[in-house]
């Protein structure tokens, strides 16, 4: 009876240390617990990871279009005009069925009316009198002369610089100085009022310039023509 006595009179007496020490006992008991909890389940998320799966992008592909193999073509839609193309000019025969045709020569030849030789930069178209002269190519009569050695000399102005002369005509009656004239228009007649080559007889006299240089007219005739 003396040692429950004891015991109960220690309790008593020690009684508020006794709770307060079960107190701190039971706090750190529960600390203790939650750590041991925490690095289970630390150790729980090292060992099975979670994986993220990927978010994939919210991406429409978009297909390009493909040509149309059967295009629509508007009715309603102006066609582009060609590109002008460049046609090479060619004369036609200054005189029609020619008797003879005398060469261009940049060399000294014989000229038996003057009795010398001189070079000859034309080209001579032998017909009867009064045989028709025709204008080469389109274009403006810029000159009409009549000199005493020359006789009567047109000259026609076909634009770019080129020129073609007609010498040893009868008159210059038959056009007038800035007439426009085509290709085949007659503008005078054979004669041989060219003093200086009458002695070969009724021809006419054709020369060419081309940028003020007196150049070979069969660059421009086409040889079946000649």
């Amino acid at each position: 009876m003396k040692r429950e006595n004891k015991f109960l009179f220690f309790v008593r007496k020690n009684a508020v240390y006794l709770i307060l020490t079960a107190c701190i006992l039971a706090v750190g008991l529960s600390i203790t617990l939650m750590v041991i909890n925490e690095n289970r389940q630390s150790l729980n998320d090292d060992q099975n990871p979670t994986v993220n799966s990927p978010v994939e992008d919210d991406q429409t592909t978009i297909t390009p279009d493909e040509p149309d193999d059967n295009p629509v073509i508007n009715p309603n839609e102006p066609n582009e005009p060609d590109a002008p193309v460049s046609k090479p000019i060619i004369f036609a025969l200054p005189v029609e069925n020619p008797t003879s045709i005398g060469e261009y020569s940049e060399t000294m030849v014989f000229n038996s009316t003057l009795n010398r030789y001189s070079a000859h930069m034309a080209i001579d178209f032998f017909a009867d009198e009064g045989t028709n002269v025709l204008a080469v190519y389109d274009g403006t009569i810029t000159n009409i002369e009549n000199t005493l050695l020359k006789g009567t000399t047109i000259t026609i102005d076909h634009g770019n610089g080129l020129f073609t002369v007609y010498n040893s005509l009868a008159d210059g009656n038959s056009v007038t100085v800035g007439q426009v004239v085509k290709q085949g228009d007659v503008i005078g007649q054979v004669s041989v009022t060219n003093r200086q080559e009458y002695k070969s007889g009724a021809h006419l006299h054709f020369e060419v310039f081309e940028n003020g240089e007196n150049i070979d007219p069969a660059k421009y005739l086409a040889l079946e023509e000649k």
